[in-house]
């Protein structure tokens, strides 16, 4: 295909923010070696943007990092630091995008951005909404996948720590009622590790106001 072509194609579909190597082929009719060729003949043109092994934005319709993000590793959803900053949660906001996925864990780079992927049972892959096209743990979930992946699971995190990111946080935000219902569905080190850090920050917080 020549430029224009692909030019007229991209456009016509730019209601598509990203294509898998496959969706191109399926729309070009071209075998993968001639298609790789023409691709790469694109990304010097900057007619086409490679973000990840296989994908490829289209110009006319860029996708953001998040959307990037949870369609090369599919399925995944954001979570964690990045989830809860994006609700306001977490006072900083993080320059990793954090994400759960049921597939193998996995660090992709673009630009600036780090896209942290942590894998999580099929048990624990719930707790998730839609907000522009992009799947986001509810706040609640986003805190305790954090507090499962960073502290029971990987001992990234002890108590103290956990508690000054609560620190961090605008925890009062938070839906209590249904934090305590969501943590029932995770295991008792999970449960236990929020009460005790949740009991912490109660206490600095505490002290602070007398």
């Amino acid at each position: 295909m020549r430029t224009a072509q692909w030019t007229h194609l991209l456009r016509e579909h730019r209601h598509k923010k990203l294509f898998s190597l496959a969706d191109l082929a399926q729309l070009t009719n071209e075998k993968k070696p001639s298609l790789l060729v023409q691709l790469s003949r694109l990304e010097k043109a900057r007619l086409v943007d490679r973000v990840a092994r296989g994908w490829y934005a289209n110009p006319f319709n860029p996708p953001t990092p998040c959307e990037i993000a949870t369609a090369i590793r599919f399925p995944s959803y954001a979570s964690m630091e990045y989830a809860l900053a994006r609700h306001s949660v977490l006072s900083q906001f993080p320059h990793t995008v954090t994400l759960c996925t049921t597939r193998l864990p996995a660090l992709h780079r673009m630009g600036p951005l780090r896209f942290e992927y942590h894998q999580v049972s099929r048990r624990l892959f719930w707790g998730y909404r839609y907000e522009e096209g992009i799947p986001v743990a509810e706040p609640e979930k986003a805190l305790l996948d954090l507090i499962y992946i960073r502290h029971v699971r990987a001992r990234q995190f002890d108590l103290t720590a956990l508690a000054s990111l609560l620190d961090d946080m605008y925890v009062l935000e938070l839906d209590a009622a249904k934090l305590q219902d969501y943590a029932k569905r995770f295991g008792p080190a999970t449960r236990k590790a929020l009460s005790e850090a949740l009991a912490l920050w109660e206490q600095a917080r505490k002290s602070r106001v007398r």
